[in-house]
């Protein structure tokens, strides 16, 4: 049993050693979805994978980094080879911003260190001092004359200070055309970068997305990193800071391994988008809103004064007896749409109902007796059928016969009814006082 329980022990440990071994060999991540990195700062894991390392807020930085530490036994043992993709994304409506760096550092603790043109690195009493252990290759989208950076587009190797030791504008070998090509490293589009050390060299290489590893580095200088880290304990991650210059920075895939020959290559296919980052729609000044609702202001009174104008212009003048009972007139427009454009079919109101009133009431208020004639009340209220229309025949008084009219010194009654109307029709004491009249038109009392 004894044996049974060493034995167990024995391929406990060696399977802890296998671990720790395949975590100091090498990792790789196409996107950062449930990677445990440490993070600082305004550093964070977005929910579709990208390493954002800044978030468009002015005057911040972050930082990202392998939390296990990349362990060396002696000098000559030391080498690496990482592969990253990055995006540097100007913030809308700003100019530029401050770039990142690939950092190797003794700590993860870079709290203590300034944002702005310091890339989260250093601060001013740490800047240049050897015992920061810090060494970082930048890629510099601001031009600082206090670091004698050579333009606002460049690649540096950086030792303990933000003062290259060697740095050149960014730039990638194109085997199809054998020279440099120029990359704007602040464009947004996802750009590679590899980072190889051994035998005290570092290589650093620049390129596109989805172009292969070019065959001549960037930058290749001499570099012993053990002096540097004399704990011969290295941790490895990213820095990233904004000031009044302001940019959108992530780490979209990375690859490390202890030796070139192991490296695993990142499939760009698999990596995240660089989030999409669009101007908001600028706000217009206050004069411009105050120009824009006077002129709004005007053009509404001159249109209701010309409206205003209009309808007084062309409107109907209507009578008296109007204001009570309302206009009984119809408009152009309005007999127009009940016709369908006079059309032969649109017939207007009840046919021979509407025809036998009509024909009624002007037959009643042309009656050749000023006093038989119905007053405006009386016609409103035929044309409301709230009072009956008489009936009439051939032999009505004043339309259907001929009628005397009375001149003399004895008027008809104020009232009259048929039969005194016609008795005093009949009745007169001189024939110079009489007359016949048929269908006369006699106006008295406003009738």
């Amino acid at each position: 049993m004894a044996q049974g329980l060493h034995l167990t022990l024995m391929i406990f440990f060696v399977h802890l050693i296998c671990i720790s071994s395949q975590q100091e060999t090498g990792f790789i991540y196409n996107g950062f979805g449930q990677t445990d990195l440490y993070t600082d700062g305004v550093a964070r894991i977005l929910p579709e994978g990208q390493l954002q390392l800044t978030d468009g807020s002015g005057q911040k930085m972050g930082h990202a980094f392998f939390k296990k530490p990349f362990e060396f036994t002696s000098p000559e043992s030391l080498s690496f080879s990482t592969h990253f993709v990055c995006a540097l994304v100007p913030k809308p409506g700003y100019i530029g911003g401050h770039g990142i760096a690939f950092v190797m550092s003794a700590s993860m603790d870079l709290t203590h260190a300034v944002a702005t043109q310091f890339l989260g690195l250093f601060n001013i009493s740490t800047h240049g001092s050897s015992s920061s252990h810090l060494v970082a290759v930048e890629l510099d989208t601001a031009l600082s004359a206090e670091f004698d950076d050579i333009n606002a587009n460049h690649v540096g190797i950086d030792v303990n200070s933000l003062i290259s030791i060697e740095s050149t504008p960014a730039s990638y070998f194109s085997e199809i055309k054998g020279k440099n090509e120029s990359i704007q490293l602040l464009s947004g589009a996802p750009i590679q970068v590899w980072v190889d050390y051994g035998e005290n060299v570092v290589n650093v290489y620049l390129a596109p997305h989805k172009i292969q590893k070019p065959s001549q580095p960037l930058l290749s200088t001499s570099l012993n990193l053990s002096e540097s880290f004399p704990d011969r304990k290295i941790f490895i991650g990213f820095s990233g800071a904004t000031g009044t210059l302001i940019s959108y920075q992530y780490i979209l895939g990375w690859s490390f391994s202890r030796n070139k020959e192991s490296l695993q290559t990142l499939d760009v296919t698999k990596l995240p988008r660089v989030p999409p980052h669009k101007a908001k729609n600028e706000r217009p000044s206050v004069l411009l809103i105050v120009l824009l609702i006077l002129l709004a202001v005007v053009l509404f009174l001159v249109l209701g004064a010309a409206f205003v104008y209009r309808r007084r212009k062309y409107a109907e003048l209507r009578e008296e007896w109007e204001k009570e009972y309302g206009p009984h007139r119809f408009s152009y427009k309005a007999l127009y749409k009940a016709t369908q454009g006079f059309h032969k079919d649109g017939l207007v109101g009840k046919g021979a109902e509407e025809v036998e009133m009509v024909l009624k009431l002007g037959l009643l208020c042309m009656n050749a007796v000023a006093e038989l004639r119905p007053s405006m009340e009386e016609v409103m209220q035929y044309l409301n059928k709230s009072l009956k229309l008489p009936d009439i025949t051939p032999n009505s008084p004043g339309i259907g016969s001929f009628v005397p009219l009375i001149m003399g010194s004895n008027p008809l009654p104020a009232s009259p009814t048929t039969e005194t109307l016609s008795a005093s029709l009949y009745s007169s004491s001189s024939a110079n006082d009489s007359t016949f009249v048929t269908h006369s038109v006699v106006y008295g009392h406003g009738r």
